[in-house]
């Protein structure tokens, strides 16, 4: 989906909901559009490129509200800061991680999602949301002979790899 499409998408979706998408708003979500995964900080720093006058405080309030609304979701990925990811108008995907280079790879996989019905069903839950994250070596870094590294070390750059459409 095209970014201008999606963003009027996030647009009719907030207007049924009769949240204001004020213009300070749309500058957010007219850059959140355009990005994979991001920190807050980031975020904000794209933001006030193009608009300086927008404050820190409105963009971490307008990820809250469309967090809260389901439109984005924010993961902790064990590496810095948590970083957020627009999943309006997206396939559900799950996440797996190279805890050293920080790639990160995209996946769908219908029977993992059947097993997860079965145990909802099961314990007679109804599902709000979910997130399965999955960290590990990739095969470069398992090459390299590299190990995990410590916890006080500067975290590795997030790179999304592969990406469910």
């Amino acid at each position: 989906m095209k970014p201008s499409e999606q963003f009027h998408e996030i647009e009719q979706f907030l207007a049924d909901r009769s949240i204001r998408l004020t213009l300070q708003r749309q500058h957010v979500v007219q850059r959140m559009v355009k990005r994979e995964h991001f920190t807050a900080e980031e975020m904000v720093k794209d933001v006030q490129q193009t608009h300086p006058s927008i404050a820190r405080g409105t963009v971490y309030r307008t990820l809250a509200l469309l967090q809260e609304n389901g439109l984005l979701e924010k993961h902790d990925f064990r590496q810095g800061a948590p970083h957020y990811e627009l999943t309006h108008g997206r396939q559900h995907h799950d996440h797996l991680m190279c805890l050293q280079c920080g790639e990160i790879i995209e996946f769908h996989d219908d029977k993992l999602e059947a097993v997860q019905d079965r145990i909802i069903e099961e314990y007679g839950y109804q599902l709000v949301s979910h997130s399965h994250k999955l960290y590990g070596l990739c095969g470069v870094c398992q090459k390299k002979g590299k190990k995990t590294k410590k916890a006080n070390a500067k975290p590795p750059k997030l790179r999304v790899m592969q990406s469910v459409e």
